[in-house]
């Protein structure tokens, strides 16, 4: 018996270091320079059947000064991921797509019906992660690869990374990754929000500093790339585009917080030839409560912001003065909300449905998921009665508390 045990006890050690030999094998290893990193996938309209796929590859080495530091292919393909194996006709490495960072479609095939579908295997390649980003282009995707220059990042992947990771600092872009899209798809109860870019300069605007679409903002020099503004995707089908301050609002009225920060001006409420320029801070989401008891759902949305006040130019006392202080914090509060409350007609009117995932607290007023699915959210919500509150409370005003007195120092 004991001579059994010895044996089998042997066996059991042979066998876990025979694991143990393969696991740290290198039968699948691959040296860098034999690989070929994909960082952006441009997907544009083709002809026939066919799409036209563009990859940006990125040189994984040390580039100098006169290096290429990526190179940018277009091939005709059926869908993205079959194009892969068509550039081997192009490149002699093995294409991955481990490190891509965003996926870049046209406005034109983004309003075709057949734009989930053919992303849909985004979803089902082990390579590609579900954060990778989306971004909706104004123009031709593989125009948008080729003209976008960064001047600060010296490799475009990081170029895209931290670009797609502003959306937090300003509101001004929404969180946009493929995963988000396909999740707010099977909830089919609103629209999702793309990043909406362009390199390609329009007329300039004459907005506010975020009243803005890709292209009308008033650049010079640097690169051309301008990401501002959303683009509305409902029912896997782009429908229309939000500036950069309806973004944020869309950001804003969530239940969960989705936003840090954001900066805006507005017309000094005393002296309106001057503007006073304040920082909002977001330090909680919005409290909703929804009542389903109708047909017409009945919402209420108070959303709370903390102030600074970075910028009087009027120099006007609102410090010291309580009751200015007052007249200021009323201005700005009736302004945002004549604001909120139109885009709120303009979602019920033109898109027929919510960006703002009230769907999440509507829920919550129901037994069972199926009665919420019988109520039938996304068709109800163009008839809601909304009433939208910003609570707005001052947290400081700047290093400096009194404003300078010019006539003094004229005098």
């Amino acid at each position: 018996m004991e001579g059994e045990k010895r044996v089998l006890k042997k066996t059991l050690l042979i066998v876990h270091c025979c694991i143990l030999v393969l696991m740290l094998g290198c039968w699948d290893r691959h040296e860098i320079d034999e690989l070929a990193y994909v960082i952006a996938i441009g997907i544009d309209e083709g002809e026939g059947d066919d799409f036209l796929v563009t990859y940006q590859i990125a040189n994984p080495k040390e580039a100098g000064e006169d290096d290429v530091i990526s190179d940018i292919i277009s091939i005709r393909a059926p869908d993205f991921l079959s194009a892969r194996d068509l550039v081997v006709a192009f490149v002699s490495r093995e294409v991955v797509f481990t490190h891509t960072k965003v996926l870049i479609v046209s406005e034109t095939f983004a309003r075709r019906d057949e734009f989930v579908n053919f992303i849909k295997p985004a979803i089902r390649e082990r390579q590609l992660s579900r954060k990778v980003n989306l971004i909706v282009s104004k123009e031709k995707a593989s125009d948008f690869m080729r003209n976008n220059e960064p001047t600060l990042e010296t490799r475009p992947h990081k170029f895209f990374e931290l670009m797609t990771d502003r959306w937090e600092d300003t509101g001004l872009v929404p969180d946009s990754t493929l995963h988000s899209l396909f999740h707010r798809m099977e909830e089919d109860s609103g629209v999702f929000l793309a990043t909406y870019s362009t390199t390609v300069q329009e007329e300039a605007g004459v907005g506010q500093e975020d009243d803005y679409i890709p292209g009308e903002v008033r650049i010079q020099g640097s690169n051309p790339t301008q990401t501002v503004g959303s683009a509305v995707i409902k029912e896997g089908k782009m429908i229309g585009s939000l500036t950069g301050e309806e973004t944020r609002f869309s950001l804003l009225l969530r239940p969960k917080k989705e936003i840090e920060k954001m900066i805006a001006s507005y017309p000094d409420p005393i002296d309106e030839e001057y503007k006073i320029t304040v920082r909002f801070l977001a330090e909680e989401g919005s409290n909703i409560t929804i009542n389903t008891k109708k047909r017409a759902p009945v919402i209420h949305v108070r959303t709370p912001l903390r102030l600074e006040v970075l910028s009087i130019e009027s120099d006007i006392d609102y410090v010291e003065d309580l009751e200015k202080q007052e007249v200021l914090k009323m201005h700005i509060k009736s302004v945002i909300e004549a604001k909120v409350n139109t885009f709120i007609r303009k979602t019920q009117k033109e898109f027929k449905a919510e960006p703002f995932r009230w769907s999440l607290p509507a829920r919550r007023t129901f037994l069972t998921n199926r009665e919420y699915e019988q109520y039938r959210w996304m068709e109800n919500y163009p008839y809601a009665e909304v009433h939208f509150e910003v609570d707005l409370q001052f947290k400081e005003f700047g290093k400096q508390l009194a404003p300078t007195d010019m006539e003094e120092v004229k005098g």
